[in-house]
């Protein structure tokens, strides 16, 4: 065979190997948009019917003992759950209750789906951004069906979005430091919108991003961490000062002077809800009380007391914050706290796994290669939603990926390969 026959044949294969790996890829982030079909609540999408379909599949595939403990807690949380379920007279399909048997059965199906392949991994995740767009401009939910922009940017889309040009930036090889600078612009755009939390993450990952592009290895992770938690918290003390200054619209401003008045400590990022979770944990630590919405009077008493000994005013309105309506999920507003709180405290072992996830994963984002600008904001945002968010709207199955992000790098050397242009 002549060179240029044997030329000819390579071009040939190539071609065909990159048509194909365009179509699995096509058919991984429209697996992922199903998500876009809403099923039940937040925990039954469209994915979810593939995930159930794909999970027998789980059981032909070899697995680490670190590929099994997600699973295993999981199943540990399910059957907390459905113990204390019994034990408070709460129904079984209580949301916070099966988001644990929902979670099991992303992590099984998207196991299979991706066969634990980074790049896999990044594009089902943003086929379930894309979905999350289209749920929130289609049916949306009582919060983003207002008409106003900020509220369906802060309530609905503004995470998806981000992924989804953090998706789309890598798969073109654009830069890190472009994808940093990209995410400080959304970052500042959402404190103009009135969403502190997304931009605090976007923030944070920028610089993580820049950070471990520009110094590498010649500055200790440990040192390169540090100097991003004092940004970090620079940024938790001047924002408030920029917002009462109007700096970012009157939405924030009006927002920061509430808040100031609560005189919250800094821990709890504007939240109100943590002594509320710690006495109900103390209340019940082992089986917990199935629903938020079975505490009691003089539980919601004993709350107010610990608050106004943690600094809150004793003028606080600790009703209109913590008593909210029985079709409610989220009176917690806490992942981690609240599986305790309802579920016991075997149900904290998966949101505690998670978060230890979430840390590897930033703490090793180099691993992911041209895909840790992603990585590091889905697994930043992983942090906040666990410590002081309520479940939302696909952030199970995106919980799933992160799970699989982690466990497809930890204790391991190998680097994701560069996205096919």
């Amino acid at each position: 065979m002549t060179d240029l026959a044997r030329a000819s044949v390579f071009t040939v294969a190539e071609r065909q190997s990159a048509r194909i790996r365009v179509l699995a890829r096509t058919l991984l982030f429209a697996a992922g948009a199903t998500s876009g079909i809403q099923l039940a609540n937040f925990t039954v999408t469209g994915l979810s019917l593939v995930c159930l379909l794909l999970a027998p599949g789980f059981l032909l595939m070899e697995h680490r003992g670190v590929d099994l403990l997600p699973i295993v807690l999981a199943l540990v949380g399910s059957l907390s759950f459905l113990a204390s379920c019994a034990v408070n007279d709460v129904s079984l399909l209580w949301p916070n209750a099966t988001a644990f048997p929902a979670f099991l059965i992303f992590l099984a199906g998207l196991a299979v789906l991706t066969a634990r392949s980074i790049d896999a991994i990044a594009t089902v995740l943003a086929g379930i951004a894309t979905g999350t767009v289209i749920f929130f401009l289609v049916q949306g939910i009582e919060l983003t069906r207002t008409g106003s922009v900020p509220d369906l940017w802060k309530y609905g889309i503004a995470h998806a979005v981000t992924i989804l040009l953090l998706f789309v930036m890598t798969t073109v090889r654009v830069h890190p430091l472009l994808q940093g600078t990209a995410l400080g612009v959304l970052g500042l755009a959402s404190l103009g919108l009135n969403f502190r939390s997304h931009a605090l993450v976007c923030l944070v990952a920028g610089a993580t991003v820049c950070t471990r592009h520009i110094l590498g290895s010649r500055v200790g992770r440990g040192w390169q961490f540090l100097g991003i938690g004092v940004f970090g918290l620079v940024f938790a003390h001047v924002m408030p000062i920029a917002a009462r200054a109007g700096l970012f619209g009157a939405a924030l401003q009006q927002k920061t002077q509430e808040q100031d008045a609560t005189n919250l400590p800094l821990l709890l990022a504007g939240r109100t809800e943590l002594p509320l979770n710690v006495t109900a944990i103390l209340e019940r630590p082992f089986l917990g009380w199935g629903s938020a919405f079975n505490l009691t009077p003089d539980l919601y008493t004993r709350a107010a007391h610990l608050a106004i000994r943690m600094g809150f005013d004793p003028g606080f309105p600790f009703d209109l914050y913590w008593r909210l309506p029985p079709s409610d999920y989220s009176a917690t507003h806490s992942i981690l706290l609240g599986a305790w709180v309802e579920g016991g405290v075997l149900a904290v072992l998966l949101p505690l796994w998670l978060l230890a996830a979430c840390l590897g994963v930033v703490w090793n984002s180099d691993r992911f290669g041209p895909w840790a600008p992603l990585v590091v904001t889905v697994a930043l945002q992983g942090i906040w939603d666990l410590l002081y968010a309520p479940w939302t709207y696909n952030m199970i199955a995106e919980f799933a990926c992160i799970a699989l992000f982690y466990c497809a790098a930890h204790f391991r050397r190998s680097v994701a390969v560069a996205p096919d242009s």
